[in-house]
């Protein structure tokens, strides 16, 4: 859906061959309510998502709206900033009927299919969802499985509680992932886990690979080394038999949460050397800054304090730049589990906790958590 494509360093909103600029809080609030087009707000719930740390007045959303409707009437045709009267604002989509995907041959989805998958490989989140934006005017329909993974990777988190689309065993596994990123104790997460494994059987073969390795570093998180190491022998013959750069990666990373909790800094630091190789030769953003934060744990343990926070911002910003939400909220939940446990920087501990303050209000993860186990129970 969309054919509106968005700058967010420079606040710019782009269509076929035209461009607006928008003030920062204008940009905010237009991609919010495109986000969620067709969907009625109040004048609060807009407060609460594009001004969550300020306080200001009705009138500022009132003011916004009329500034974005004067900018963007040019593309009425495509969408109406609709006033609903005693509620407050909503974007009206226009529906658009693009060309039918059977009339395009097969090898035209093929490629966009093989696109997508390279894009998700690199960490291109940006352009996985461009992509998606332009469905209509290109003429194809989003394969299922990146359908569902956009709105996971955009931080479309409240769309997997409330959809009906896809088999339960399929959302359990997204829920697991998004209560495991809002979730600060992983001892609550080591339980959620458990019951989500409990219908593995019934979810494709790659969720189920990913579950098992992702149980390594969450094992090793609450505490329970034991489990961790025996996790570990059972995802590492998980991905012996799959020839996946992405998921070795993924498993290095898991196996260096393992040694650093483990106090084997040296294994540590071994794993992030061999995993920087595989990366000089598949570039994938995503893992790139992964190691690059673990780099700077082990720099911190190592009482190189500098080094240690240029590599922690250089990686987290790189993380950001991917697009990839659940990676970003990952890495700054992993970050501050490490500061606090190794009590190593008070200050970009502080500096930390404010970013994560300002995702779990952005995100609503109190709100997401209960959903959660209400859907579990």
């Amino acid at each position: 859906m969309g054919m509106i494509s968005w700058s967010d360093e420079l606040f710019q909103v782009h269509h076929a061959d035209e461009t607006v600029s928008l003030l920062p809080k204008e940009y905010a609030l237009f991609q919010y309510l495109f986000t969620w087009k067709n969907r009625t707000f109040s004048r609060e719930d807009l407060l609460d998502r594009v001004w969550p740390l300020e306080d200001p007045t009705d009138r500022t959303v009132d003011d916004h709206i009329y500034r974005l409707r004067r900018k963007l009437q040019k593309w009425s045709h495509l969408f109406t900033i609709d006033t609903v009267r005693g509620v407050g604002y909503r974007l009206s989509w226009k529906q658009h009927q693009p060309p039918k995907p059977s009339a395009l041959n097969r090898d035209f989805s093929d490629s966009i299919r093989n696109l997508m998958e390279t894009y998700h490989g690199m960490g291109m989140g940006a352009a996985m969802q461009t992509l998606s934006t332009h469905q209509e005017v290109l003429g194809f329909s989003m394969d299922p499985f990146y359908d569902m993974y956009l709105h996971f990777i955009r931080g479309d988190f409240v769309w997997f509680i409330e959809t009906t689309s896809f088999p339960l065993p399929e959302k359990l596994f997204y829920l697991f992932h998004i209560y495991y990123m809002a979730e600060t104790d992983p001892r609550k997460t080591v339980r959620v886990f458990k019951h989500v494994e409990s219908h593995q059987d019934q979810m494709p073969t790659s969720f189920r690979d990913e579950l098992q390795i992702a149980a390594v570093g969450l094992y090793a998180m609450a505490g329970l080394l034991a489990e961790a190491e025996q996790q570990l022998v059972k995802a590492t013959q998980i991905v012996d038999g799959m020839n996946s750069e992405s998921f070795t990666l993924f498993l290095n990373a898991e196996q260096t949460m393992l040694a650093l909790l483990s106090n084997r800094l040296d294994e540590a630091e071994e794993i992030i050397r061999r995993s920087a190789e595989k990366l000089q030769m598949v570039p994938m953003q995503r893992e790139l800054g992964s190691f690059t934060l673990s780099r700077g744990i082990c720099m911190y343990l190592r009482g190189e304090r500098t080094k240690a926070r240029q590599l922690v911002d250089e990686g987290i910003e790189i993380i950001r730049a991917t697009k990839f939400m659940p990676h970003l909220i990952y890495a700054v939940h992993s970050l501050q589990f490490f500061l606090q446990t190794f009590e190593c920087d008070d200050e970009w501990l502080r500096k930390y906790k404010k970013v994560w303050t300002e995702l779990t209000s952005e995100f609503k993860f109190e709100e997401l958590k209960k959903s959660i186990l209400s859907i579990i129970s």
